[in-house]
């Protein structure tokens, strides 16, 4: 499983204006796996679990907006995107990306089929 869940990061982190990506256990904040040219990519995953965990805490100041898609930080050299692990709560997959557009709605979409690696 940890091979295919590796080259479905590697799939991820070839989507255009992806960085690196990786995949982290929410509750110890360390990381699975990861892929991508980005070098601090799992140290930067790592980190961002804690806004994962604050949003877990205000979650239910945000329930009128609906259930959580996308985290996104804009910073001066790039972009953080969080999003849940489908079907698993307890697993963030994490995304460095350029400071350019990307297409959310489709890495979303090829993110959300590592639901079928993980049974």
């Amino acid at each position: 499983m940890k091979v295919l869940i590796h080259q479905h990061l590697e799939a991820l982190s070839l989507f255009a204006g992806i960085k690196g990506c990786s995949l982290v256990d929410c509750e110890s904040g360390l990381v699975i796996d990861s892929a991508g040219d980005f070098p601090d990519v799992e140290q930067l995953s790592e980190a961002a679990v804690e806004f994962w965990r604050i949003h877990a805490r205000q979650r239910q100041n945000f329930a009128a907006l609906g259930s959580l898609n996308l985290i996104m930080m804009s910073f001066q050299n790039g972009w953080l995107a969080l999003t849940a692990f489908p079907d698993d709560p307890s697993l963030l997959l994490v995304a460095v990306t350029q400071p350019q557009l990307v297409d959310w709605q489709g890495w979303l979409k090829q993110a959300r089929t590592l639901v079928a690696l993980k049974t």
